[in-house]
């Protein structure tokens, strides 16, 4: 657990100082204690902010309140810290709430009277109390580089978390640690790539089906939803994968994280995007690897990333699986543009595919083709897919 340092006491004690400290540590004592019975608080996924209104748009930096609350990162069997996974630029462990250590302050002379005026008793403290999830994810830069590419994201959940609606689309964020840069996230239960591993791919081909089924349309819809919530917000995620899609799974809900590599608005000069994620061939727009003239990241390659992200979901792996032993072939198919066409090499996936279009009862791969389309002028658009998964689930449901 970290060391929050000294805390400097008003130079002459008063009544309405002493109360309020007593209620502030009381409530995050009692907060504390709910969390240990397994109880949850009503603003674990409330604003990641101290202030009493966000301030949708604001780029300030959201920093971790640790000498308000801090937090203890869990270890494992072997006492080394419990990892919830690695990349490119960090660690993330798991950690959970804890009340900062204080240490002993020396004693300072009376001075009468006080040098500052006090607050009344009656203030509230609502304003002053951070929120408190009942696990926090730990994202801890792995070097000094990773340091700058941490702080350019911390830049991009600060700006997308003052959104009162963000939540529901993105991790939530409870501020930049400033003593060693770690961003503290809420600890959700596992990625998507994840859950189709253990939840997915362990299944006989029936039973996936049926689970896949009953879960696709609600998670396609919801993540085109979210997508299309971040590009209003002028931020391009840029790269989108299942990996960096998290799930809860009571209730079932996912949500982006990992905007490491994210493009904010161009007012936004201290915001910028990081270096583009190694191994996340599989989910690029094949305009952006293009030799002579590579594409910047927008909001069509997002689309692309978030469609070929949703094909993985359907086959349980990359749809250019079957190249992937030849680097050379994989990286050309994928160049092609033609993540569908490449279905057709691999008979399990091409099956999968074709079940859950049976089991739905409209034309999966139809519906993919839409977007996933080497040429951007032939692709439909954002609104025009999520129309069309729209009216596939109305007619499916009116069937039954």
């Amino acid at each position: 657990m970290h060391d929050s340092g000294a805390i400097t006491p008003p130079a002459t004690p008063t009544g309405a100082s002493h109360s309020k400290s007593n209620s502030i540590s009381s409530d995050i004592i009692s907060s504390l204690s709910s969390l240990r019975r397994g109880g949850s608080l009503s603003s674990s996924h409330g604003r990641p902010s101290l202030d009493e209104v966000s301030r949708p748009g604001n780029t300030e930096l959201i920093t971790f309140p640790h000498s308000l609350i801090d937090y203890t990162i869990a270890l494992d069997e072997k006492d080394r810290k419990k990892s919830m996974g690695t990349g490119a630029w960090s660690n993330v462990y798991l950690a959970t709430p804890s009340l900062p250590q204080l240490r002993e302050q020396p004693t300072m002379p009376m001075m009468t009277p006080p040098l500052t005026p006090v607050r009344s008793r009656n203030a509230s403290t609502c304003s002053t109390l951070p929120s408190i999830p009942p696990r926090y994810a730990i994202k801890a830069p792995n070097s000094t580089s990773a340091k700058k590419v941490l702080d350019a994201e911390a830049r991009v959940l600060s700006y997308l978390s003052q959104y009162p609606s963000s939540p529901a689309h993105m991790v939530s964020f409870f501020g930049q640690d400033t003593r060693d840069g770690a961003l503290v996230l809420e600890a959700m239960d596992m990625t998507l790539e994840d859950w189709i591993s253990t939840n997915l791919n362990n299944l006989d081909a029936a039973s996936r089906t049926k689970k896949l089924a009953a879960v696709f349309p609600s998670l396609a819809l919801s993540l085109i939803d979210s997508m299309t919530w971040l590009h209003d917000k002028e931020c391009i995620h840029a790269d989108v994968k299942p990996s960096n899609i998290l799930v809860s799974t009571s209730p079932f809900r996912a949500v982006f994280s990992d905007f490491s590599s994210s493009i904010l608005p161009s007012t936004d000069a201290q915001s910028a995007p990081g270096p583009m994620g190694a191994g996340t061939w599989d989910f690029l727009d094949p305009s952006l690897l293009s030799s002579l003239n590579p594409a910047t990241p927008c909001a069509a390659t997002d689309l692309w990333s978030l469609a070929i992200t949703l094909l993985y979901l359907v086959l349980g792996a990359s749809p250019f699986e079957t190249f992937r032993h030849n680097k050379f072939q994989f990286r050309e198919m994928v160049k092609s543009g033609s993540p569908l066409q490449c279905i057709g090499y691999d008979a399990v996936a091409l099956a999968r595919l074709k079940d859950l279009s049976r089991a739905l009862g409209w034309d999966v791969g139809k519906w993919f083709g839409m977007v996933l389309v080497k040429k951007r002028e032939n692709r439909a658009g954002v609104e025009m897919w999520r129309a069309e998964l729209v009216k596939c689930m109305r007619v499916a449901e009116a069937k039954m």
